[in-house]
């Protein structure tokens, strides 16, 4: 039922929040004691163990009938998502035309998409689904949801050892703080959506979005690591309301055979928004240091290898890193809109629906 759907998701979304920060934390760790290419391998036994977890305790009923796979839409999507994803990260880098030929390869595998996704009999992407208020509501809030949790996996680590002069592992433990909030949130939104609504968990977790963006906007060289842990524990208490809310609200707004594809829009919108946000704040990033400070790419790098950064001079570090902090505190401004738009769209939603009151 929804209700049971909404306690349960709490849990599965405090497990998703924990290895989202916990995966950063450990592969600071990693690189900075063991080795850079260890954060790749230590993929392999999770991945086993996770399949042997699956073969062994996923029972289902699997009721056989034939399918028609929409192979087409799915490399379209491909195509047009990634086409323009590259031209967001390397607009640096790439000439005009190379930009113009990307951005017009991925809109027109994108407009494909749409007018093939409108003919064929079992769409990959169906596009009558977002005619659903909860379900575009909650996409779009869960996409800029995500875009802004990138600028605590992303950014946040680099400003701590780039502007504040910390360590990978202080880093790592400033993150770390989204871990613990995300897991009791999202404990705390299945059960409070049951005795309110939707809308109210939803709006709790973007105003938390806000409130932690405006946190990393007040960041500067001289900020103590708890503004920055705190800024991380902020927007984890909205990533554990928003995620699980969202979830549960599109997955109570579909019927059963249209909860599979309901489910992996959520989740496909999550995954947008962290591949935008990564790609957009770290261009931002790239674009803003070259401004301030042309030609420093290489020396940033220096700024934030542990190892490298004693070779580099006193004043050489002041000025690189006052190039970091203007430039992060541009992607925060970005940060802070996404936010404010998201808490928008989630107190958009509609007003008594709830796990309890479907209607």
């Amino acid at each position: 039922t929804p209700s049971e759907r909404a306690r349960v998701q709490g849990w599965f979304s405090s497990v998703f929040g924990v290895a989202a920060i916990v995966g950063p934390a450990l592969g600071a760790f990693l690189v900075e004691h063991v080795h850079w290419s260890v954060v790749f391998w230590v993929n392999l036994p999770i991945g086993i163990v996770s399949i042997a977890m699956f073969w062994l305790f996923l029972n289902e009923r699997v009721e056989r009938r034939e399918h028609r796979i929409d192979y087409l839409g799915g490399g379209l999507l491909v195509i047009g998502i990634g086409a323009l994803m590259l031209a967001l990260v390397q607009a640096g880098s790439l000439d005009g035309i190379n930009i113009a030929g990307l951005v017009a390869v991925g809109a027109g595998a994108l407009v494909w998409l749409v007018l093939h996704e409108g003919r064929t009999r079992e769409p990959m992407f169906p596009f009558n689904l977002w005619g659903r208020r909860v379900v575009w509501l909650s996409n779009l809030a869960g996409f800029g949801a995500a875009a802004v949790m990138m600028a605590v996996t992303a950014v946040l680590p680099a400003y701590v050892q780039g502007v504040m002069g910390r360590s990978p592992g202080l880093a790592g433990f400033v993150v770390g703080a989204a871990s613990v909030s995300w897991m009791f949130a999202s404990i705390a939104a299945g059960r409070l959506m049951i005795r309110t609504s939707y809308r109210l968990t939803a709006a709790i977790g973007g105003a938390a979005l806000v409130a932690g963006s405006l946190m990393l906007l007040m960041l500067d060289a001289s900020s103590p690591p708890l503004l920055a842990a705190g800024a991380a524990f902020m927007i984890g208490i909205a990533m554990g309301f928003c995620n699980t809310t969202f979830l549960v609200a599109i997955q109570a707004t579909v019927g059963w055979s249209e909860r599979g594809i309901a489910t992996g829009s959520q989740m496909f919108m999550r995954m947008i928004g962290q591949a935008v946000g990564a790609a957009l704040l770290g261009a931002m990033l790239n674009w803003g240091v070259n401004r301030h400070l042309p030609g420093a790419g290489d020396a940033v790098n220096h700024l934030l290898h542990p190892a490298l950064r004693h070779t580099l001079a006193p004043g050489e570090i002041a000025r690189l890193g006052d190039a970091f902090a203007l430039s992060a505190q541009e992607a925060f401004l970005v940060v802070v809109l996404t936010a404010v738009a998201t808490l928008v769209l989630t107190l958009a939603l509609p007003r008594r629906l709830s796990p309890t009151h479907p209607d």
